[in-house]
């Protein structure tokens, strides 16, 4: 069975092959090579990941498929780490005389890490490559059908380009493995859908009231729970409706989940987050929960550079996967067993940490979403506290109340820093709800909820005739999740710990003037970069949305007022609300909720 394709596309980004003298591609399916030239699949996209194959699949050979027509110098190479030294070793190749046309292959040694590329050196002008692959033998194969499960709430741009895809790719194309291997479930929030013209045998859509994405993603799992035994559905993959989808993606990991081993049937298989704005910049590839101080794998990488690939299919810790690409086994999917109503947010954490028997990911499957911090949504700051302790109610019992207390300070106190003022009493409600209990999560009215947490942040506009009229200021690395560590790690750097230790005394300024110019920065901007800055326009730079705040020093002493308000609740009711939460945990989870609110 074939395992992976090597796209020859134009090398969008730096993610498909690397290549030095006159190279040119043809219609998408070859690669043409003047005399002289190079080409190398050491790329994100077509490098092989060999360890991960021979790791979570039964695969007893795997074998190299060169389609070459001229003179060429082939090598193929086998790259990984060892004690972080990055090693290469040619196993295959040599010169190859494919002067009237011929398929060459090459026997691959199982692996246990690291991957495999190859390179190609034209000796002759006009040498083609028209066909690569590599190709598995294994013991028996799985018969594997997936249901997508895919959420959407008016974005009719973004579902219908990708519906469009799935369907020229896959759904309609008989010369797709996955042809009679896919559905697609498309559960409908803003019911705008038009059901009749988009559903047939293979595409289903459920228009459904807008109850966020839990209830959307609810939503597809009972419908696909259905007719799971009609459609031999054996793995859902939950897809968010905004992403650019790599067809390839999909491909490899229905190959992987045929040669699955069998002890690997319960994990999870995440695909990794591409940034949409810059491509090649990983954002998540994975991650660990760790009670809401979450750790995202591979963060940052620019994939680019091929030793960030090879790095990127080292065995690390993780917990949970995201839901812009997650595939999951059908077992997972029962009435007793939903995403837990919490509107959005924290909801795949949740289902993860729930279900998960490991997570699997593998270079190339993986999607391209717009990055949440360039917009930084005020109704995202109450649904990350709060969900967040919902989750650690039942997955961290020993997040207690120190911790929350500290949490608490952090959370106020960045926020205050950059003059989010609105989003210190979301802050607060977000603790006030929890500790509410279980009860009211089930009883609240979700979606006029959300509009009333909505109407009490930040509003974004069209900023861009704004940004005109003042300075623009350049923004640091820093992010929540950098300790003061590496915040000071970095000052010493740039050699600014002078300048970084005033920013402390004064409060990043707050005892000092406010310079007069109105300055503009990114809005996943760190406080440090705001010292004494006192107009401000936080903006989005994709879309040029954004938000005016202003310096005000009395809303420190409504920050300490929350506070104090949030420790009272902490000391007096989080405890027993942790522990209605565990004791209620089953009502969350199970098909009774969600048929109420689909009713409503």
């Amino acid at each position: 069975m074939m395992l992976q394709k090597i796209l020859f596309m134009e090398n969008r980004d730096g993610l498909y092959s690397h290549s030095q003298g006159t190279v040119e591609y043809k219609n998408d399916t070859c690669v043409i090579l003047g005399k002289g030239a190079e080409w190398a699949s050491d790329a994100y996209i077509n490098a092989f990941s060999v360890g991960k194959w021979c790791t979570y699949g039964a695969l007893r050979r795997i074998t190299l498929h060169l389609k070459l027509r001229g003179v060429f110098i082939v090598r193929v190479i086998h790259t990984y780490t060892d004690n972080k030294k990055f090693c290469r070793k040619q196993i295959a190749g040599g010169r190859v005389d494919a002067s009237a046309g011929s398929t060459i292959k090459y026997d691959i040694p199982l692996q246990s890490k690291g991957v495999i590329y190859f390179s190609l050196k034209a000796l002759t002008d006009r040498a083609e490559c028209s066909d690569a692959f590599f190709e598995g033998e294994a013991g028996a194969e799985n018969d594997v059908t997936i249901a997508l499960n895919i959420c959407t709430y008016k974005r009719e741009e973004y579902l219908m380009r990708n519906l469009e895809l799935l369907r020229s790719s896959f759904l309609e194309n008989k010369d797709s493995v996955l042809y009679g291997h896919l559905q697609v479930f498309i559960t409908d929030n803003g019911k705008t859908l038009p059901v009749e013209a988009l559903q047939d045998d293979n595409v289903h859509i459920c228009h459904n009231p807008n109850v966020g994405g839990a209830g959307g993603f609810a939503r597809g799992l009972i419908e696909i729970d259905r007719i799971k035994e009609q459609k031999n559905v054996t793995h859902v993959i939950f897809m968010d409706d905004d992403v650019e989808i790599l067809p390839e993606g999909i491909v490899r990991t229905y190959s992987l989940l045929r040669c699955l081993k069998d002890e690997y049937r319960s994990a999870f298989i995440a695909g990794a987050m591409l940034r949409l704005d810059e491509k090649y910049i990983q954002h998540e590839n994975g991650a660990v929960w760790n009670g809401g101080k979450c750790r995202f794998v591979g963060r940052g990488r620019d994939l680019r550079k091929f030793s960030n690939v090879v790095r990127n299919e080292m065995n690390q810790e993780r917990d949970y996967a995201a839901w812009w690409y997650c595939c999951v086994p059908v077992q997972a999917v029962r009435k007793d067993n939903l995403p837990i109503p919490v509107f959005i947010h924290e909801d795949d954490v949740e289902y993860s940490l729930r279900n998960a028997g490991g997570i699997i990911t593998m270079n190339g499957i993986s999607v391209w979403h717009p990055v949440a911090s360039n917009r930084r949504v005020s109704s995202n700051e109450y649904y990350n506290l709060r969900n967040m302790l919902i989750v650690n109610a039942r997955y961290c019992p020993d997040f207690g109340r120190r911790q929350l207390a500290k949490a608490m300070a952090v959370k106020l106190l960045m926020t205050l820093l950059r003059y989010r003022y609105k989003d210190m009493a979301l802050i607060y409600r977000a603790l006030a709800d929890f500790c509410r209990g279980p009860e009211w999560l089930l009883q609240v009215d979700a979606p006029s909820y959300h509009q009333k947490i909505v109407g009490m942040g930040y509003n974004m506009t069209d900023v861009s005739e704004k940004l005109t009229y003042c300075r623009q200021m350049q923004c640091s690395s820093l992010s929540e999740t950098n300790s003061m560590k590496n915040i000071f790690r970095q000052a010493a750097g740039q050699k600014k710990m002078c300048r970084l230790l005033l920013q402390m005394i004064t409060l990043n300024g707050f005892l000092l003037p406010a310079v007069r110019e109105t300055r503009a920065y990114f809005m996943s901007v760190h406080p440090v970069d705001l010292y004494r800055a006192g107009d401000v326009i936080l903006y989005d730079d994709a879309s040029m949305q954004g938000i005016e705040v202003r310096r005000s020093f009395r809303h420190i002493f409504q920050m300490i007022l929350l506070y104090m308000r949030s420790l009272i609740l902490i000391y007096t009711k989080y405890d027993k609300s942790k522990a209605d939460y565990r004791k209620e945990w089953a009502s969350l989870q199970d098909i009774q909720y969600w048929r109420r609110v689909y009713e409503r």
